[in-house]
């Protein structure tokens, strides 16, 4: 009888354990569980790096991450990487840096906001419908500009867009 009684005292406190962890909360972007705290950090990581590719002058790096089939943010239409050369992208930057600001003074004046699909439907219901971001994508809005931060953009729509894991585990850019 005792031995049973320690068995279950033991399966109970690890359950309230178990449980403890799960609902304790965690401190990442928008973060509606661990897995998506993660998720969401690992992109805000990524799109600051496509950020900094920009601002270093490594447009090729930024073409190289987006995926085969891309959707343009602004239209919706699909467009196949393969018919859009890298020169062609890269003289049409969808990102404006204004020449003369680096990218220490964007991580000044700007803060990434980091939404998963179901944060970014609910915050902007026009641009779901067109876009229909789904479960793994994760919207990057790098244009939010801090408190007291000076703008360095002439567009409003600089520095958005969409990413999502692939078969290999890496981010894409899978929206533009």
């Amino acid at each position: 009888m005792r031995s049973s009684n320690l068995i279950l005292a033991l399966f109970m406190f690890l359950s309230m354990s178990t449980f403890a962890q799960r609902n304790s909360g965690s401190s990442g972007v928008g973060s509606t569980g661990s897995s998506n705290s993660i998720l969401l950090n690992d992109a805000k990581n990524f799109g600051l790096s496509i950020v900094k590719a920009y601002f270093d002058e490594q447009c090729p790096i930024v073409y190289s991450k987006i995926a085969a089939e891309y959707v343009d943010f602004n239209s919706g239409a699909k467009i196949q990487k393969s018919t859009v050369s890298q020169a062609d992208f890269c003289a049409n930057s969808p990102i404006m840096t204004d020449l003369g600001f680096k990218y220490s003074q964007y991580l000044n004046n700007y803060t990434p906001e980091v939404l998963d699909h179901t944060q970014f439907a609910s915050k902007y219901p026009s641009k779901q419908t067109l876009l229909q971001l789904k479960a793994g994508d994760v919207y990057f809005g790098g244009n939010i500009l801090k408190a007291g931060g000076s703008e360095i953009f002439h567009t409003p729509t600089a520095i958005r867009f969409v990413v999502r894991k692939n078969a290999r585990g890496t981010f894409e850019i899978t929206k533009l």
